[in-house]
């Protein structure tokens, strides 16, 4: 055998097994790790058992999820053991502050319901307490800012508060640009959610695909509809689709998937698991932030959040409320802040001529202690109970100012 020939049957041995290698890393992991997503996972089926499950806990028609009233959770995190309780009236339990008068309300995500941390722990419990009202709190994991409002639309005819608090994370803007939460968010099969477009100038409602749970069994039948309407299942779900030969989608998208793929090998050794899946995980997360900050370089993008901020802003005024806008950045974002890329700071900015707008971003980045801000979950970081302290006291200055120049304009004019 020539010496030519020689080195090419070495190379193609050396990258059939690499492609061997790779192939089993992936078996391994997979059952364990869903943000590893192979072609079968183009069309996840729907097992009755789930579907029932979610029906009785969260499933909503008209807002693709929202805890059921009544229903309870516990929550796994580093510092242990939390609950949580959706009370009578869909809102989360505020313990002492049950029943009583409300003047605030709180819409928004996973950031605004304060997930891994007690009722008695939660922001809009520690602003209850630096107002004397019960702060009513709306918030479900993973909303984008269009299923907040949507929620808003839904509850504010009946709420007494006068101030409407929207708190949402910088990724909201990755958020409303999906249909099937499933695109963006691996694994993540059962977020069917409504979305908004921009069609001659104005917001164009479309209402999610599945709008009965007899819906999830032939949801394949609308796919074109609903990958037309997801801008990520093409430009993000697609590209890290697992497929042969996996070694050229190793190099192509090595960015995102030779980190998961060298923590997951890390957590092979003994007692390194939970340390290495949490590692996975940021490397998924830092890759969903690096989408979102593309997404706030667009113009189109920002122009589609900026209106919805607005109707928010609108609908509130419609009623006599005061709408507010919070934002609260997860460690990724602050980490991008810290190398120079704030890729959404000034967006939010330029909103304060809409509604008054507080970024915790800068507070919370400027704390010499980051790391007590936040309390690690399975599904990644959120806000402490320090860190929602923090919020509470931020929100309750800000609020406070704001009251005491309108009753300066109010004397002005009288």
């Amino acid at each position: 055998m020539s010496t030519p020939v020689l080195v090419m049957v070495v190379i193609a041995a050396a990258v059939g097994a690499a492609e061997l290698i790779l192939w089993a890393l992936v078996w391994l992991f997979r059952p364990n790790f869903q943000w590893l997503i192979r072609p079968a996972d183009e069309t996840p089926d729907f097992p009755d058992d789930l579907i029932e499950k979610y029906v009785r806990l969260s499933f909503d028609k008209d807002l693709g999820w929202a805890r059921r009233p009544g229903t309870t959770g516990i929550e796994q995190t580093e510092m242990g053991e939390t609950t949580f309780l959706i009370d009578e009236t869909g809102c989360r339990e505020n313990p002492g502050w049950t029943g009583q008068s409300s003047d605030v309300a709180v819409f928004g995500d996973s950031f605004a319901f304060c997930r891994l941390v007690n009722d008695d722990e939660t922001w809009p419990h520690a602003l209850s307490k630096l107002l004397n009202t019960n702060v009513r709190n709306f918030g479900v994991g993973n909303y984008g800012i269009d299923q907040a409002f949507l929620r808003v639309r839904r509850e504010i005819p009946d709420l007494s508060a006068d101030d409407i608090v929207m708190n949402v994370v910088p990724e909201t803007i990755s958020r409303i640009h999906s249909y099937w939460r499933h695109y963006f968010e691996y694994g993540n099969i059962l977020a069917f959610k409504p979305r908004f477009r921009i069609e001659n100038g104005e917001l164009r409602e479309f209402p999610s695909a599945i709008r009965s749970p007899e819906d999830f069994q032939s949801y394949d039948a609308r796919l074109d509809e609903i990958r037309n309407l997801d801008d990520f299942y093409e430009s993000k779900f697609k590209p890290d689709l697992l497929r042969f030969p996996l070694i050229a989608r190793a190099l192509v998208r090595g960015r995102r998937l030779l980190p998961i793929l060298g923590w997951l090998i890390y957590g092979l050794l003994p007692g390194r698991a939970e340390t290495a899946r949490a590692h996975a995980f940021r490397a998924v997360m830092a890759e969903n932030a690096r989408v979102s900050a593309r997404l706030y370089q667009r113009d189109d993008a920002k122009q589609l959040l900026a209106k919805l901020v607005k109707e928010f802003a609108d609908l509130c005024r419609a009623q006599g409320k005061r709408p507010w806008l919070v934002i609260t950045p997860q460690p990724v974002d602050l980490g991008r802040v810290s190398k120079g890329d704030n890729d959404f700071g000034d967006f939010f900015g330029s909103l304060s001529d809409i509604l008054p707008v507080l970024d915790i971003t800068e507070v919370f980045a400027r704390d010499n202690h980051l790391g007590a801000l936040f309390v690690e979950g399975k599904l990644g970081p959120h806000p402490s109970p320090l860190g929602n302290q923090t919020i509470a006291t931020e929100f309750a200055a800000m609020i406070a100012n704001v009251r005491d120049q309108s009753l300066a304009q109010k004397g002005t004019h009288s």
